[in-house]
């Protein structure tokens, strides 16, 4: 089965790759329920580092999976399900004292709104999508305006529904690109956040797009068909 995944994997990067402006490879990622669903040739990271930078690490090429152990944000590890959210970040008290919003009920409105996975994860898989030979629950493509644009006129093409992308300047790799896809079975489009600029070296004219593996076909054929 790994053969079978690694080959369309490539076909759907060879896809992406000639309908696309890339800056980077799309990214891979399987959320992991336990050590036996670690897929074959894939080490362990050998860092403490944030989710967003090890989407950023498996865009330039690396492989490896992850667990709690080597996730150094905790508020992205409780987005994606390896752990429970912070409390600070969960009340919404984290984001207040760093200047974000205007009063801490504001604050707690929209740290309640974001996509946090609520189902425990044993660890996370990420691969370029070209070498990933996994299901991927989701991939993550970080690259300029015109390519969400691409993909969101796929989107339409298929069903003619206008695409809402769903964010709020934090959280962004990882509740945005990851959560939301995962959970909605959808394709989100966000525009990064402080963390994942600093941290994980999203430029200023990149942004990034979560496709979730129920719509990763739909938006393939549509890319071939437009």
């Amino acid at each position: 089965m790994s053969n079978e995944n690694l080959e369309l994997n490539k076909e759907y990067a060879n896809v992406f790759e000639e309908n696309i402006k890339l800056t980077c490879s799309p990214v891979a990622i399987k959320l992991l329920k336990s050590e036996d669903e670690i897929p074959e040739g894939i080490e362990r990271i050998g860092e403490k580092i944030r989710h967003c930078e090890m989407v950023r690490k498996a865009s330039y090429g690396d492989k490896f999976y992850s667990t709690i152990d080597e996730h150094l944000c905790q508020g992205g590890a409780g987005a994606i399900g390896l752990r429970e959210m912070p409390p600070k970040v969960a009340s919404g008290e984290h984001y207040f004292n760093l200047g974000r919003f205007k009063t801490p009920e504001i604050a707690k409105s929209t740290t309640d709104a974001l996509s946090v996975i609520s189902e425990p994860q044993w660890g996370i898989a990420y691969a370029p999508l070209n070498e990933a030979n996994f299901e991927p629950d989701v991939v993550i493509i970080i690259s300029e305006p015109i390519t969400a644009m691409k993909i969101a006129q796929t989107i339409v093409y298929n069903n003619g529904e206008k695409v809402r992308p769903n964010f709020a300047g934090i959280q962004s790799l990882c509740g945005d690109a990851l959560a939301n896809p995962y959970l909605e079975k959808s394709v989100n489009i966000t525009m990064g956040c402080d963390g994942s600029r600093k941290a994980a070296d999203i430029k200023d004219n990149e942004l990034a797009i979560g496709i979730s593996k129920d719509r990763l076909e739909e938006v393939i054929e549509s890319l071939k068909a437009i």
